[in-house]
């Protein structure tokens, strides 16, 4: 497993373009796998940046993570799609997911339905593409046939959807929190992510399919002191009005990593693969540096 495991960063907060083609290609050379960009009003676009990202690297795939799939239709997706997938030499991961951010959705003008309704899109945004894709007679041409699909999320709905659609299953390891605002998230626990893993997999199993499963890590520190990393994490939420995350949610939850040492970590991150069958995973651009360290110590093993 440890050889089999891939690692990835988002590509994502940099204020030009030199800092962004630096970034990704040190990560490419440290080692990482992936590279990802959100899909965000008020951020870059998506795809012009993996296009850029594309030119400046060789090796590492270029995923979306993900896309919120109202702002998309199935024509205009498999363009872009195929686009890239041309000029990068066949390195696309599509990601797509069902949005939470119901303030995006109104400045960009467009319905933010119930989450039901949002999933069925979703699930047709997906069929749609991969049609397309598929077809050669497609212009322009991908050159992944297919293209691999991730479909993202942590909520049982979603993760249905996952497991009947995707290639890859992205576990987010937020969900939201009871009685707060929509778009108020909190981690997920180890107990929960079992049963969501287990939910994964008997999906799939019913479906006959077997999906790579990939986790996001919200933070990757490196520290003398893991608790107290928790404990500023928890300050830090709680300043900004997230007042419901605890220490122990935080040291227990397999979507953030806390390690005394890249080794330490590498042994935490071989030891929730084995558990939860994860083979992929990935983290937000301040944490790409102590995800690389770790990938390399979890290879030398």
């Amino acid at each position: 497993m440890t050889r089999s495991l891939r690692f990835g960063t988002s590509v994502y907060g940099h204020k030009t373009a030199t800092e962004l083609l630096d970034f990704a290609r040190r990560a490419e050379a440290g080692g990482l796998d992936v590279l990802t960009v959100p899909d965000h009003i008020g951020g870059p676009a998506p795809f012009q940046l993996l296009a850029a990202v594309a030119g400046a690297t060789e090796r590492v795939r270029l995923r979306t993570y993900v896309l919120d799939a109202y702002f998309w239709n199935p024509a205009l997706l498999a363009r872009e799609t195929a686009t890239l997938d041309s000029l990068s030499g066949g390195r696309v991961e599509l990601g797509i997911g069902a949005g939470y951010v119901q303030r995006e959705h109104e400045v960009a003008g467009l319905p933010f339905p119930r989450l039901s309704e949002r999933w069925q899109h979703v699930q047709n945004l997906v069929t749609g593409v991969r049609r397309r894709l598929e077809d050669p007679e497609h212009r322009p041409e991908p050159v992944q046939r297919p293209v691999p699909v991730m479909v993202a999320g942590m909520g049982k709905r979603g993760l249905r959807a996952a497991a009947q659609l995707a290639d890859v299953v992205g576990l987010t390891g937020a969900m939201a929190v009871p009685g707060q605002p929509p778009g108020a998230l909190t981690l997920v626990d180890s107990a929960t992510t079992d049963d969501r893993v287990e939910l994964v997999r008997s999906t799939a199993e019913k479906a006959g399919r077997q999906p790579e499963l990939d986790a996001l890590l919200q933070r990757v520190v490196l520290t003398e002191d893991p608790e107290k990393a928790a404990a500023d994490m928890v300050a830090e939420g709680a300043a900004s009005g997230a007042d419901w995350f605890t220490v122990e949610l935080l040291l227990d939850s397999p979507f953030v990593l806390f390690a005394e040492s890249s080794q330490a970590a590498a042994e935490e991150l071989i030891r929730r693969s084995e558990r939860w069958g994860i083979t992929s995973w990935s983290t937000h651009t301040p944490s790409a540096d102590a995800l690389m360290e770790v990938a390399a110590a979890v290879r030398a093993r």
